[in-house]
């Protein structure tokens, strides 16, 4: 008799390594994730928290930093804990950004132990304003592949005494290149085929 694990099996069974290295939607709010305020000014939290809406191609909960709703100087950010980049993977979010006079910025960053390194950087509007739609990013990590890393999502104004808006980040995930799953369903396929 033969006996045949399917694709869904290997997949689950090989966890992170080959799956998704985290996801995160924010439904049970910002637990997992350090809350950096460098100014005492606003701060991530959850859109609940700034009673707005999800402007991201999310829905529900989203994580949010709203200068326009809590003024004063901002410098914040958002980090995730620590986890393995899968090979070949990217880092996937959808963001709603408001930028006020391109006066403020919202990086995207990641430490593998060295320090930040920037992987994205925004100083001009993404999405509507204080509407959808939000904007779909996809950042590679691929050469950043079996390195324990963190990310954060950095909010801030060097300038003082302006006025700027928001931002908004959803559904963040990490996950391997496409053909990298198909590859590891079809190799792991032929291992696993054995006849009784």
């Amino acid at each position: 008799m033969k006996k045949i694990i399917t694709v869904a099996a290997i997949a689950a069974a090989a966890g992170t390594a080959f799956g998704q290295a985290f996801s995160e939607d924010f439904e049970g709010g910002l637990g997992g994730w350090t809350v950096v305020n460098n100014t005492g000014g606003p701060a991530w939290d959850t859109n609940s928290f700034y009673t707005d809406g999800n402007y991201t191609n999310g829905s529900g909960l989203c994580a949010m930093v709203d200068s326009d709703e809590v003024p004063g100087e901002f410098d914040t950010e958002l980090v995730s804990g620590v986890f393995t980049v899968p090979a070949g993977s990217s880092l996937n979010f959808t963001a709603n950004y408001a930028n006020f006079a391109y006066l403020d910025y919202f990086d995207v960053d990641i430490n593998t132990g060295s320090g930040w390194s920037n992987l994205l950087s925004w100083n001009e509007d993404h999405g509507g304003f204080y509407s959808t739609p939000g904007e779909d990013v996809s950042l590679s990590l691929a050469s950043y592949g079996g390195s324990s890393a963190q990310v954060r999502f950095h909010y801030y104004d060097p300038n003082t005494g302006d006025w700027d808006w928001y931002i908004q980040v959803d559904n963040v995930r990490v996950t391997p290149a496409p053909g990298a799953l198909a590859l590891l369903g079809l190799g792991g396929l032929a291992a696993v085929r054995r006849r009784r």
